[in-house]
């Protein structure tokens, strides 16, 4: 499965929105922490392949319903914390940017690679690193991300530093446990440097102000 085999075309004449799919290649649900913890990889042709990891919880959720009766829309509302897979997230990070035509800073492009990956790997060479980890604030729509396990969880992601004019994006989020896909869709492509941004913060990353 190719990375880019879902692109969503607006039919504007512009690029299509930079929506991203993913098998689910590791599965362990954690007792201990009531917490899935998913790996996603895809083909990413003519490059290395890519991806990432997420640990989502299955209890706390808070429920959030608007409107009346047949016309209630329920969300539920938690944290969602986004984990490298190291080179393959690095390569994730450093394709999105260069879909986004995001060009990395000169101190990235240091040539820290060992010789042997230097003459394959593209992707790698542009020098981005993907977060340790990132913790944001997500919102299941219309679907429980607690019964992820059974059911298909259509979720957004919000990165946030809780400043007035600071650093804020979303993305979609959508898993399919039962099926073993998963897909990382764009919002919005006013969201595209903060989104770069976030995922490039060095370390451990909060990007939830309200957890």
């Amino acid at each position: 499965m190719h990375v880019f085999c879902n692109l969503e075309d607006t039919g504007d004449d512009l690029p299509p929105l930079c929506d991203m799919t993913f098998k689910i290649v590791e599965r362990t649900y954690d007792e201990r922490a009531s917490t899935w913890r998913l790996s996603f990889l895809a083909d990413a042709t003519p490059y290395e392949p890519v991806g990432f990891a997420v640990d989502i919880t299955v209890i706390g959720w808070k429920e959030q319903i608007d409107g009346d009766e047949d016309d209630a829309f329920h969300s539920f509302w938690g944290p969602v914390t986004l984990r490298s897979r190291g080179h393959d997230s690095d390569r994730l990070l450093a394709l999105l940017a260069d879909y986004y035509g995001i060009p990395p800073s000169p101190s990235r492009r240091n040539g820290w690679l060992p010789k042997p990956l230097r003459s394959r790997d593209t992707l790698l060479m542009s020098g981005w690193t993907f977060s340790q980890s990132i913790e944001c604030l997500a919102v299941g729509i219309e679907s429980n991300p607690a019964l992820i396990a059974d059911q298909v969880v259509h979720m957004k992601l919000f990165f946030d530093d809780g400043m007035e004019n600071g650093h804020y994006a979303e993305v979609f989020f959508d898993i399919d446990l039962p099926r073993g896909l998963c897909a990382l869709n764009e919002k919005d492509e006013e969201y595209r440097t903060e989104v770069i941004h976030w995922l490039s913060i060095p370390g451990h990353v909060k990007a939830n102000p309200h957890g």
